[in-house]
């Protein structure tokens, strides 16, 4: 069974929560758990596209809930578990190989007849009709009455109410904070997603810093970016893509600005494979940077090197935004606030998830979770700067999965 759920560290997290079963719904859940797409319906990001069950019992198989267009995907991509199928918008249909002899037409119908009566498609997806397919997996799982985790995180109140009233002899609670503990261990296929887009990022932050210069807008200073990522993924059948935080200049300017001498850049950037999305930054100046520009940056990498000291197993995610805040207010910025100095990173809508490095954060480092630690000091008039990296957690300590220099770049 592929999918990157850790069906014993799930067992765990739901005895101690005192529930029977996760029911994940969200799209990046839903792939999450089984390693295949929701599909189409996913895209309107409603409950009932989809559906996935993890029973708290190990011996029981997963269960799914899943398009019937997209429920071909599902066999290859999950051996062994019990999948149910509704109907969505989109119709489709095979030529019956023993109707050879007839019009196309003719083949194709031979191949919708036999549906149950009155058998009608709806404008998108109805959830009644899913979780009609659900209960019929609780119910082979004996779940029919219990206490089940759902993501609370995704669900429109609109949606929870009506699967409430489906759903009348389950207790449904609130699943996403034991979903968010799941996901924050990551396999070693999860790993290798996310030190694949580090690599594919790192090389798109050389091209752009290879090939930048004065007078190019910032448009094209993404582009190179872009360039690079390509360039380096050439080959690759994984799905690529990149997001771009970019800040050019003193005081933050248009996409379509022109970068001048001395002008600094921040190059906060996302590489996403296969929907697993790292996330790193690095700075430079068109030029050498002013004495000014030089201090700040220093002081960004003396708190980034105080701070991944902290960055141990077994010591609270909060320790560590002590130390990066208390080595900024010893350099001088006593009064310099943010809400948090870095997060976890995986298959999500955005490269920031949790767990989040916060003041109050009492999660514990733990060998496993892939944090991006960051130093974010946006200065307007001065500079933008973010020095980020990502980081594998091991028993020993955090495991760099960057491999260029976090000094201050400089371009031309």
């Amino acid at each position: 069974m592929t999918g990157f759920v850790d069906r014993e560290r799930a067992t765990d997290l739901m005895q101690r929560a005192g529930i029977e079963a996760l029911v994940l719904c969200e799209p990046e859940a839903f792939q999450y758990a089984t390693g295949a797409w929701i599909g189409p319906a996913g895209l309107f990001r409603r409950a009932g596209a989809g559906f996935v069950v993890i029973p708290k019992r190990g011996d029981l198989p997963i269960g799914v809930v899943v398009a019937d267009f997209q429920a071909a995907q599902l066999p290859a991509a999950m051996a062994g578990a019990m999948v149910r199928t509704h109907p969505i918008w989109i119709e489709s249909a095979s030529l019956e190989p023993a109707t050879a002899d007839r019009p196309v037409a003719q083949r194709i119908e031979a191949g919708l007849v036999g549906r149950g009566p009155g058998f009608s498609r709806p404008a998108t997806f109805e959830l009644a009709r899913s979780v009609r397919e659900l209960k019929t997996i609780l119910a082979e799982f004996g779940l029919e009455r219990a206490t089940l985790g759902l993501e609370l995180d995704f669900v429109s109140a609109s949606d929870f109410s009506a699967m409430q009233a489906m759903l009348p002899g389950t207790a449904l609670v609130n699943g996403s904070p034991i979903l968010d503990r799941l996901r924050a261990i990551k396999s070693q296929s999860e790993i290798d997603l996310l030190q694949q887009g580090i690599v594919l990022s790192e090389a798109g932050l050389s091209r752009l810093q290879q090939h930048a210069a004065a007078g190019m807008r910032q448009s094209e200073l993404v582009a190179l970016y872009r360039q690079g990522v390509a360039d380096a993924a050439a080959g690759s059948s994984q799905q690529i893509s990149t997001a771009e935080y970019v800040t050019l200049g003193a005081r933050p300017k248009g996409a379509d600005a022109v970068a001048a001498a001395g002008d600094p850049l921040k190059a906060d950037m996302v590489c996403s494979v296969n929907g697993y999305a790292s996330d790193m930054s690095r700075n430079f100046t068109f030029g050498p940077p002013s004495p000014e520009q030089a201090e700040l940056h220093a002081i960004a990498e003396r708190a980034f090197a105080d701070g991944l000291a902290a960055l141990m197993p077994g010591k609270p995610l909060a320790t560590v935004y002590r130390a990066a805040s208390d080595s900024l207010a010893r350099q001088g910025l006593r009064s310099y606030r943010r809400g948090h100095f870095g997060h976890g990173v995986g298959h999500s809508v955005f490269s920031e998830q949790w767990p989040f490095i916060s003041a109050d954060s009492n999660v514990v480092i733990e060998a496993g979770m892939v944090l991006a630690f960051e130093i974010p000091l946006y200065i307007d008039g001065l500079a933008s700067f973010n020095l980020e990296d990502q980081f594998l957690i091991t028993s020993n300590g955090p495991l760099p999965m960057n491999r260029l220099p976090g000094r201050l770049g400089v371009i031309g």
